[in-house]
């Protein structure tokens, strides 16, 4: 989801939506905005398990009130006060269709870790690894597979990816992939890495530019794409990735064995 696929009431509710987000993380601490993207990431699990809650919460036709007292039932002994705030102002928004809320919320949930790295001084070093992590898992197509595959576990995928990537990547880059493995959404793996990313990127500059290319990339793009990898994966790549993702694989396959004795 980007704020572009949202149009009418949706798209302004996401706008002002975003700007209590933006109020409500003011002077935060990089673990007090983590605490908000938690709640958050909470809030749209819930949404999502539940057709009828979605309705509830985003029928124009119900009270304001009773919107807001069954956000207090639900949530308001689980998350932050910050957070149910937000959420309260959530739902007395207009929505175009119900599952907009819950994907609104998703995008200030991504915002909210963003704000967390900004916080800890790795906003840049997420943003840059987020892409090249996309990179390394489009073109490895082994480790694609295992990640979108659902025979294995949302642990399994956990492990296979710090097995991969701990030692290479910032603390936060770490928990926003923790956060990937268990929101995808129905969506592919590489597609939540690109949906987060570039929301990351939305919460630093308030713009984003995609781009899609139908031809190879130009020497000047395989050249800054490698001097990310090597600043960022150095410590990684010793000798070959390719040998670390082959162990990774395997070692995801023998857990899948041994879970089936």
């Amino acid at each position: 989801m980007t704020s572009k696929d949202l149009s009418g009431s949706s798209k302004s509710s996401f706008a002002a939506l975003r700007i209590s987000l933006d109020s409500a993380l003011k002077a935060k601490s990089a673990k007090e905005s983590e605490v908000v993207a938690s709640d958050l990431f909470a809030v749209v699990s819930a949404l999502d398990s539940s057709t009828g809650l979605r309705r509830a919460l985003t029928d124009p036709a119900r009270d304001g009130g009773a919107k807001a007292n069954l956000v207090q039932d639900l949530f308001g002994k689980v998350i932050s006060p910050s957070t149910l705030s937000l959420i309260e102002s959530g739902v007395s928004l207009r929505w175009s269709t119900p599952s907009n809320l819950a994907d609104a919320i998703e995008r200030l949930a991504v915002e909210a870790l963003a704000a967390s790295a900004e916080a800890g001084g790795e906003i840049d070093r997420v943003e840059e690894e987020l892409f090249a992590i996309a990179r390394l898992i489009a073109s490895e197509s082994e480790l694609r597979s295992n990640l979108n595959d659902g025979k294995f576990s949302q642990e399994a995928k956990g492990a296979l990816l710090r097995s991969i990537f701990a030692s290479a990547i910032s603390s936060s880059s770490a928990k926003v992939l923790d956060a990937i493995i268990a929101g995808r959404r129905g969506r592919s793996f590489e597609r939540t890495v690109a949906f987060y990313a570039n929301t990351i990127v939305a919460r630093k500059e308030r713009t984003i530019a995609r781009v899609t290319s139908a031809v190879p990339l130009g020497d000047k793009q395989r050249t800054r794409l490698s001097e990310t990898l090597e600043r960022h994966f150095g410590r990684l790549i010793d000798g070959t990735v390719i040998s670390r993702l082959v162990d990774a694989s395997r070692a995801l396959a023998g857990r899948q064995v041994a879970g089936k004795r």
